[in-house]
């Protein structure tokens, strides 16, 4: 039992350390500190994704079409995203990226490139085997975390 307490006390450690970290980090980001999680990963899906609309969104963010509305009202609002309709099919909405939108995606992208190397360094002093063994170890503890998620009803979390 003194292990499993050890690499309790260990794994919470590394978690809270790791995210005061990105904490810190993300106060540089004025993405992060003017819009949400919710809207900048929005922002990222309609870039990525192909005809974006509100029930493709909901669908990839496992959230309702209401909540994906009222976060794309707020990124049409603040001159983020535009809606459109396609000549072939007036019925269905739309979205793409404004210029505004196109800078939160690209800053977006730069912080978790600064994030990737930024920890590449703390995998630093690993072997490429010890790498390997941790990336096995981190996905077994990740299934037993997502099946923990799934029980408390926050699949969304995933």
């Amino acid at each position: 039992m003194i292990v499993n307490e050890e690499l309790s006390r260990i794994f919470n450690r590394v978690s809270e350390r790791h995210n005061l970290i990105k904490t810190m980090e993300e106060k540089k980001y004025k993405f992060m500190r003017e819009n949400t999680f919710m809207e900048v990963h929005c922002i990222d899906l309609i870039e990525k994704m192909q005809d974006p609309n509100v029930s493709k969104l909901a669908r990839s963010f496992q959230v309702t079409r209401g909540a994906i509305s009222k976060v794309t009202k707020r990124l049409i609002e603040m001159g983020a995203i535009e809606r459109y309709q396609k000549p072939e099919n007036k019925k269905e909405l739309y979205f793409r990226l404004t210029d505004i939108g196109r800078e939160i995606y690209k800053e977006h992208e730069m912080m978790h490139e600064t994030r990737i190397e930024r920890d590449s360094s703390f995998f630093s002093p690993l072997s490429e085997v010890e790498k390997d063994q941790m990336i096995q170890m981190l996905q077994k503890i990740y299934g037993q975390i997502t099946e923990e998620l799934k029980k408390m009803g926050l699949d969304n979390y995933i």
